[in-house]
């Protein structure tokens, strides 16, 4: 052999993962390799430049960039880079620059896949060097952002491409791309467009267990219609999402087109610690005793939200996802208990839970949605009526106190078959009564938390449908929109309470927040939109032209800062250790919240005005 080739032949021997090979195939690997010199300051491969080479440094040292050129890790004497591409495809994440005057041994594709396919060792080594590059890398991202794993937007954390396939692939070659590519999950796409997703679920419990012909196309087992997200959503909001859904991939496109997937371990690394996770972790709750300890933690993740100026909209969906997660594992671990139910059901969230705007000490509001053969089959009512007061009594325990007024599934009023409820919200819209009406409000802030789904929406297209067409049902929403009057005197300044408990003091809640939220579902209706957030239906109505865009906008600040104002009130007591309430007391403002707090009440106070003329509400 060639003094060189044996030179660079024991210079592999030092070498992981070469130092493992045969003294056979060591002999012959120098050979099939080449030596490239690289300058000090060249850049060896770009980001986005294709790369079919394995590069081992023999001498030197490189640095390993993201594209807009943070450090994620240095290279030298024995170690490899570029592998990422011939482990997973795709161009290259990041680049490479040699930061000294650096031999390179080159070795190409075809050598390496040869090795890889031969001694498998070879590519989990490098398999296991990617993942952690690429866990480096959203690390990385998320630093110079702040530390805001919450801001995040997903695009900014994919690693590697999307892995895809088309539907008539067959499952034996999919599963073989998800273990060549390391992945667990694959996007099925045709024509550019996610028409499916298989995962490992799918290959263990409909082929492995089923039974399933391995040679069928992917298309037959695969979950069609996958729920995805643009690289512009936010890991919040893709968290959220996956809580929601319960799901564990999302696809991730870009103007439609798929460039990557998200899993749940890759949002849980982002921030193990983020206070956001505490839905997932209630989400494995063992038993109701963990779900109520893991939820009483509330009150200081607000504290920690508070802190970190999060915007107040995201601490109601923080809170109201957990919220959401007790309830779903209150009702799973009441199933365990009682057994299946005997026909579908609906379990829904209604009023600021179903907004996602929940406070700090919000109390329950919930509905159950029965299938219609409900009233027909033995036991029925028993076992729904069973399983409510299982779920009411363990988000009592939670945190989430018992609603006063009994809007809750455990109270056989709020337990409907899907015909049932359409039949009491007719009866609702048709008599504008105030009783009636107390209860359409809380109903017409509604939304599906676990069950069935399809059992509530033809009772959402028919209460749309009615409101919208009845515009005496909508002048007595308007009057109750203008019932709650903000804090402020005869010349528009604030009036705070001259005594009792709450002397000096303005309550933020009755005064500001409630009537945005009634007048934003009033205009929401009058413009038949179907959005049941406050923001949300602000939003829609200026788009249907309900009501003027700088109106919208006006409601939709003044609404933030209101409830931004009452997530630092409530922290504040909660470090101080006093029970929650909606009183402020404005001279613990600074002149810059006062001056705010009366613009926004004044804000409200416009908007209750062209309420009264457009729906003539003196004349009710």
């Amino acid at each position: 052999m060639d003094v060189e080739l044996v030179e660079v032949r024991d210079f592999l021997a030092r070498c992981a993962p070469f130092d493992d090979l045969p003294a056979s195939v060591l002999d012959r690997l120098p050979a099939r390799l080449t030596q490239r010199y690289h300058r000090r300051g060249s850049v060896i491969v770009d980001a986005g430049q294709s790369n079919d080479t394995l590069h081992i440094i023999r001498t030197g040292a490189v640095e390993v960039c993201d594209p807009e050129g943070t450090l994620l890790d240095t290279r030298d004497e024995g170690d490899c880079f570029g592998y990422s591409t011939l482990v997973h495809g795709g161009a290259s994440r990041y680049r490479m620059d040699a930061v000294a005057d650096t031999l390179l041994l080159e070795m190409p594709r075809e050598t390496f896949d040869e090795l890889a396919e031969k001694f498998p060792s070879i590519r989990d080594f490098f398999g296991e060097r990617s993942d952690r590059i690429r866990e480096d890398l959203a690390s990385a991202r998320v630093a110079a952002a702040g530390g805001d794993a919450l801001g995040t937007p997903v695009g900014e954390l994919l690693t590697r491409d999307a892995v895809t396939t088309g539907p008539d692939t067959s499952i034996r070659d999919a599963a073989r791309i998800m273990t060549d590519r390391r992945v667990s999950a694959l996007l099925v796409v045709e024509d550019e467009v996610v028409t499916g997703i298989f995962t490992d679920r799918d290959l263990r419990s409909k082929v492995v267990a089923a039974g399933a012909d391995p040679a069928a196309a992917v298309s037959t087992i695969m979950t069609p219609d996958p729920v995805s997200v643009d690289v512009r959503t936010r890991a919040f909001d893709a968290t959220l999402l996956q809580i929601d859904r319960g799901v564990h991939h999302l696809p991730v496109c870009d103007n439609g087109a798929p460039v990557g997937m998200v899993t749940t371990g890759d949002l849980l690394r982002l921030a193990q610690a983020d206070p956001v996770y505490l839905a997932a972790r209630i989400s494995r709750a063992p038993d109701t005793e963990t779900v109520a300890a893991l939820s009483r933690r509330l009150p200081e993740i607000v504290g920690e939200f508070v802190r970190r100026g999060t915007a107040p909209q995201d601490i109601g969906r923080v809170i109201t996802a957990t919220a959401d997660a007790a309830t779903r594992r209150l009702l799973v671990l009441a199933e365990d208990e009682l057994g299946s139910p005997p026909v579908p059901y609906c379990w829904v969230g209604l009023g600021s839970q179903a907004r996602g705007e929940m406070g700090v000490a919000s109390d329950q509001d919930n509905a159950l949605v029965l299938a219609d053969d409900a009233a027909t089959v033995p036991g029925g009512d028993e076992y729904f009526a069973a399983l409510a007061e299982r779920v009411c009594g363990g988000l009592d325990r939670a945190g989430f106190p018992l609603c006063p007024g009994e809007v809750m599934a455990s109270n056989p009023a709020w337990r409907h078959t899907t015909s049932g409820w359409m039949r009491r919200v007719a009866d609702w819209v048709g008599a504008p009564e105030p009783e009636p009406m107390v209860h359409a409000q809380v109903f017409f802030d509604i939304r599906a938390v676990h069950g069935d789904r399809a059992l509530l929406e033809p009772i959402r297209r028919d209460m749309l449908a009615r409101a919208r067409a009845n515009a005496r049902f909508q002048a007595h929403l308007a009057r109750i929109a203008c019932e709650w009057q903000p804090p402020l005197g005869f010349f528009r300044g604030l009036v705070v309470a001259r005594r009792g408990e709450y002397r000096n003091t303005l309550e933020i809640k009755a005064g500001g927040i409630a009537p945005v939220v009634q007048i934003a579902r009033l205009h929401a209706l009058a413009a038949g939109a179907d959005e049941v957030a406050t923001l949300d239906r602000l939003d829609a109505a200026a788009v249907a032209g309900v009501v003027a865009r700088g109106d919208a906008e006006n409601l939709a600040e003044a609404f933030r800062f209101l409830r931004g104002l009452a997530y630092r009130h409530h922290a504040r007591q909660i470090a101080e250790g006093h029970e929650q309430d909606n009183n402020v007391d404005p001279s613990t403002l600074s002149t810059k919240d006062r001056h705010r707090l009366r613009a926004a009440f004044r804000i409200i106070a416009g908007a209750q005005d062209a309420l009264a003329l457009r729906y003539r509400v003196g004349q009710l």
